[in-house]
């Protein structure tokens, strides 16, 4: 469990994921609702946890402690076994029995035919005797009643089905390495399979953005390049606002201005980027959409990744929060434009949003933005203000 300090996780060994995870500080209310005692680590909770197994791509020293023996400070809870590791590899050593209903069913009509030999085999038993018959025709013609009842052919019959269903799928080059699973396989009607970048090609690319144009009720044209995203209403196609006059094309231009100005610091700040060895490193989606803007990232010197809301037109050198800078293209009067990240609020699953509170160069007045799934973004706005 971190303690101070910050980290960058890579735990694609637990999870999957290749995205490295930024790890934080647990704080006193973390601490609070942490329950050590449960078997698995919860996902509000695993944000504070460095798991065995997974690779450390990067460990700063907390910014109160510049002098201190260790970069990162954490406490061990959980050791062999007992961590997620273990118990990954203890399933793996030590699977659970898998019991197939085909084979159950099997096994129980099998027992059932067996009762109900044993029963016609003890009553022509008795009646051979009672005939006086040879006892050697008397045993021979009882066990025909057991072979016809359980047929003793039926597990060879299975084993050749089986091999003959292994054969065929063979021939179409699926190979399965568990004869059992066959009759499973044999019995589905859908499968659904996880996920994008496993079944399909990775990579990904920004083709444009488009804002909603609210008096219109409809979305902008496409702004293809940063350049274009950053000029705003001039790259707007005027010819759609034939039906309004003079004044409702002004309002509307600096409508869109606005919001493509937003969209644009949404895309360059909102984000869990992360600088590793001059790289930027996180989440595909977020690398593509702020490659888009064109813009640089100064990642914050102290850890947790946010300032303490100092006033970012100070030097950045000590205590301030991470910097997206624009271009040269898209420096205004005076100079680039500068947005420090005083807070960020990393993706949360249930919550299916992300946001962050920044603080544009030289004003004392901050801004709030929020990316997320559309339904979610509704609920926590006034309906009159949703443009959507």
């Amino acid at each position: 469990m971190l303690l101070s300090g910050d980290c960058i996780v890579n735990e694609s060994m637990l999870t999957g994921e290749s995205v490295p995870v930024s790890k934080i500080p647990a704080t006193d209310e973390s601490l609070r609702a942490l329950d050590l005692t449960a078997a698995s680590v919860s996902s509000d909770a695993a944000r504070h946890f460095l798991f065995s197994g997974t690779k450390i791509v990067r460990a700063r020293r907390p910014h109160e402690d510049p002098n201190g023996d260790a970069v990162a400070l954490a406490l061990v809870v959980r050791t062999g076994f007992g961590t997620t590791n273990g118990s990954l590899v203890r399933s793996m050593l030590f699977p659970k029995p898998s019991g197939f209903k085909f084979y159950r069913d099997s096994f129980r009509y099998i027992s059932v035919m067996a009762l109900i030999a044993m029963f016609g085999f003890t009553a022509s038993l008795v009646n051979f005797i009672r005939l006086g018959l040879h006892w050697k025709l008397v045993i021979v013609r009882a066990l025909d009643l057991i072979t016809i009842a359980v047929p003793p052919a039926l597990p060879v019959t299975l084993t050749i089905g089986t091999n003959f269903a292994l054969g065929r799928l063979r021939a179409k080059n699926v190979f399965c390495i568990s004869p059992q699973r066959v009759n499973v396989g044999g019995k589905l009607d859908i499968m659904c399979f996880d996920k994008t970048g496993t079944l399909t090609e990775e990579g990904l690319d920004v083709l444009g953005v488009r804002v909603v144009l609210g008096r219109l009720k409809r979305f902008s044209t496409v702004f293809e390049d940063s350049g274009a995203l950053h000029a705003g209403s001039e790259q707007h196609d005027n010819n759609s606002n034939d039906n309004y006059n003079d004044d409702n094309n002004s309002v509307l231009d600096d409508s869109l201005q606005s919001m493509v100005r937003a969209a644009l610091y949404a895309m360059a700040t909102c984000h869990t980027l992360r600088s590793v060895d001059g790289h930027l490193v996180g989440d595909p989606l977020d690398l593509k959409m702020f490659d888009f803007t064109g813009w640089t990232f100064q990642e914050s010197d102290n850890g947790g990744g946010g300032g303490n809301g100092g006033d970012v037109s100070e030097d950045h050198a000590g205590l301030s929060p991470s910097i997206a800078r624009s271009p040269a293209c898209q420096a205004s009067e005076t100079g680039p434009v500068e947005l420090g990240v005083l807070r960020s609020f990393e993706f949360v699953s249930h919550l299916r949003r992300a946001s962050v509170l920044v603080r544009p160069f030289g004003q004392q007045s901050g801004d709030i933005y929020v990316k997320g799934a559309p339904e979610c973004m509704r609920d926590i706005c006034r309906p009159e203000s949703c443009e959507f």
